[in-house]
């Protein structure tokens, strides 16, 4: 499934956000923490540039920023 953030509607947007927090709660609190800038854009490029299996290493360890 593809999703198209631009032409999502908020209630879309809303529904998606809630199955990540379901689903991965650490993926979540990243997505968060980048929003409350407490993640840089160059960690989450980092991130990016990471093996699959490394980023899901990441999230699983994961844990919130003060």
């Amino acid at each position: 499934m593809t999703l198209d953030l631009d032409n999502m509607t908020q209630a879309e947007f809303d529904e998606v956000i809630a199955e990540i927090k379901d689903r991965n709660p650490n993926l979540f609190q990243f997505i968060t923490d980048f929003l409350d800038r407490k993640v840089s854009t160059e960690e989450v490029e980092e991130f990016l540039k990471m093996e699959r299996t490394d980023q899901a290493e990441f999230i699983k360890n994961y844990k919130s920023r003060a």
